[in-house]
Formats: structure tokens, sequence, C-alpha cells
């Protein structure tokens, strides 16, 4: 009965973290929106994108990579990223949540799970 009752409250818990930490994320993002002062303003995307690096550390370098190489690959052929806007600020936003959301909450525990069970087999 009690580890069931252990189960239910681990089970709570990763809901409340999982909901922490996508209203941090989404706050970052409201707070930006607010702040927003035109067409582009770097200093308010700048901001968001640190917030989100840090939020989701480290799987926001595969993220960021993956944004300047892409950047870097429409530049051979004359092209570029979307320039500054809400929408633009919003999509790499999304870029960085689905990532750090991916890391946190699919694969960390899939990892812990499974060095647990290698961690009993080798007992």
């Amino acid at each position: 009965m009690f580890r069931y009752d252990l189960h239910i409250v681990r089970k709570i818990l990763g809901v409340l973290v999982r909901i922490l930490w996508l209203a941090i994320c989404l706050t970052a993002l409201v707070h930006a929106y607010r702040e927003y002062q035109g067409t582009s303003d770097w200093k308010m995307e700048e901001g968001l994108a640190f917030q989100m690096m840090v939020l989701t550390f480290p799987s926001s370098l595969l993220v960021a990579a993956g944004l300047t190489l892409t950047g870097a690959i429409l530049g051979l052929f004359h092209l570029a990223l979307p320039a500054s806007s809400k929408p633009e600020m919003t999509a790499t936003w999304v870029l960085f949540v689905v990532a750090g959301y991916g890391q946190w909450f699919i694969l960390l525990p899939w990892f812990l799970k499974r060095a647990e069970k290698s961690r009993n087999l080798n007992e």
C-alpha cells in the first residue's frame, strides 16, 4: 500500500513540475511580448532566447546550433531566416520549449529508469 501511495505522489509531483516549467517558459514569452518595441527589437528577442537557453540547457545548444546551421545553409542560396518579428520570436520559443520538454520530461526519465533497471540487474 505504501509503495502505491509513493507512486501517486511521484506522479503528482511530476505533473506539477511540468506545469511549473511550462508556466515559467510561457511567462518568459509573455514578458517578451509585452516589452516588444517594434518590428526589430533585438534586445527582447535576445533576452527571450537567453532565458530559453537557460531553461532548456543543454538541449538549447542543439537548437541554437541548428538555427545557426540553417541560417548558414540558407545564406548559401542567398536566403535568410525570417526577419525579427513576434511570429519569428514565437517560433524560436516553440523550438526551445519542444527541445527542453523532450529533454527534461521524456529523455531524462527514460534514462533514469534505464539506469535503475541496469543497477537492479547488476545487484
